[in-house]
């Protein structure tokens, strides 16, 4: 028997969705900032806190295997990349490439940022895109992209037989032998405004929360901060059905109280899927507009 969500279904049927042509349009929208905009900067607050005017670059750790007449990247979910083994090779990067002005920074053993020594002027991927299949179509392109092609080839080299490599390859694990540059930019100069108050699970979004000034809180899978402002943003990932679940026991039905009872404004959603969706209090009365099944929804959006 499918199992359904009352509640999360309501709340996307009496919703007005804004979609997007570009996957972080909607973001761009939602906290005023140009679209196509780097994202690097703003995942890089969130881990860090640290305001910087630099440009960087996420710097994902990955394998890349030869088949046949490809190179493939392996999901980053099997690499499983331990604390020593980020200190390590960030050491390495950092002793060969710093005095040019680059900085490997590894707040999280799988979220790696680069700051590079000048803006670059290059169209990338993020590897969720890339992951399973042949990487030659998603190098970078564009101004700059044969520079920053150039340095991945480099750092594939010196990864090679580095003796964090040397040791998963012994104990039959695959080799982190490169780094995928992605999602490049600054944080703007000027500041940028952004919902009321922000509860979410997606790094990028509690970068641009914190940058834009908004009360933000991360999502623990449990209801813990007030549900009264005029403009409020949920933004966690409902991609999974354990995900959907929790979202309809703990926060689908105080969010509907409190549109209902006018304690909340506005409440936008942005499940994960490159789509934000907007309720009011006026658009749930469109009793018309009937609940389905919430992956249908989410999948035929």
């Amino acid at each position: 028997m499918e199992q359904r969500s009352p509640a999360l279904e309501t709340l996307f049927a009496r919703s007005q969705l804004q979609p997007a042509a570009d996957g972080n349009a909607v973001l761009a929208k939602l906290f005023g900032l140009p679209a196509g905009f780097g994202v690097a900067p703003f995942m890089r607050l969130a881990d860090t806190g640290e305001r910087d005017a630099g440009f960087y670059f996420r710097a994902d750790p990955v394998h890349l295997a030869p088949d046949r007449d490809q190179v493939v990247m392996l999901p980053l979910s099997v690499l499983h990349v331990q604390a020593d083994e980020t200190r390590a090779l960030k050491a390495i990067f950092n002793r060969i490439y710093e005095a040019e002005g680059y900085r490997l920074e590894t707040p999280q053993p799988e979220r790696w940022y680069l700051r590079v020594p000048a803006p670059l002027n290059c169209v990338t991927h993020e590897p969720v895109v890339v992951a399973g299949g042949s990487v030659f179509e998603f190098m970078p392109q564009g101004e700059d992209g044969q520079g920053l092609r150039q340095l991945m080839n480099e750092v594939q080299m010196l990864l090679y037989e580095h003796p964090v490599n040397l040791a998963r390859e012994a104990a039959g694990r695959p080799a982190i032998n490169s780094l995928w540059l992605w999602g490049g930019g600054s944080l703007p100069e000027t500041s940028v405004t952004g919902p009321v108050r922000v509860l979410t699970d997606i790094s990028l979004i509690m970068g641009l929360a914190r940058f834009a000034g908004s009360e933000f809180s991360a999502w623990t899978g449990k209801l813990d901060i007030p549900l009264e402002s005029e403009k409020q943003l949920i933004a966690i990932d409902c991609t999974t059905d354990a995900a959907l679940t929790q979202l309809e026991d703990q926060l689908a039905a105080p969010l509907l109280r409190a549109l209902r009872q006018g304690r909340i404004g506005e409440l936008m959603i942005y499940p994960g899927n490159q789509r934000c969706y907007r309720i009011t209090r006026k658009s749930l009365r469109q009793f018309w507009r009937r609940r389905r099944p919430l992956p249908n929804l989410l999948c035929a959006a």
